[in-house]
């Protein structure tokens, strides 16, 4: 069986490790769900929706979040020119 990371990441230390806004990466993270990286926790009793909740992050879910900021600034890395070329449709021949 291979090594498998359990460390968690706070809000705040992923914001810090990124030199990202708390709050942005708050936003960022609403549609990440656990099988993305992304956990709550509560830290008071009785748990409840209206509780503040704690942002964690695995490392897999910092690769996510990176991935969702690039996306929302556009700089996904674009396809190379030799990649889009192979990806293009070719126009069919009709024969007669």
């Amino acid at each position: 069986m291979g090594y498998r990371n359990s460390a968690l990441y706070t809000l705040k230390y992923v914001a810090t490790m990124l030199n990202e806004d708390e709050d942005f990466l708050r936003e960022c993270s609403i549609e990440m769900f656990s099988e993305d990286g992304c956990v709550s926790a509560y830290d008071d009793y009785p748990a409840s929706g209206r509780n503040e909740h704690i942002v964690l992050f695995t490392e897999v879910g910092i690769e996510n979040l990176q991935q969702i900021i690039r996306n929302l600034r556009g700089d996904a890395n674009p396809p190379s020119k030799l990649v889009a070329e192979r990806n293009r449709k070719k126009p069919r021949l009709l024969r007669p």
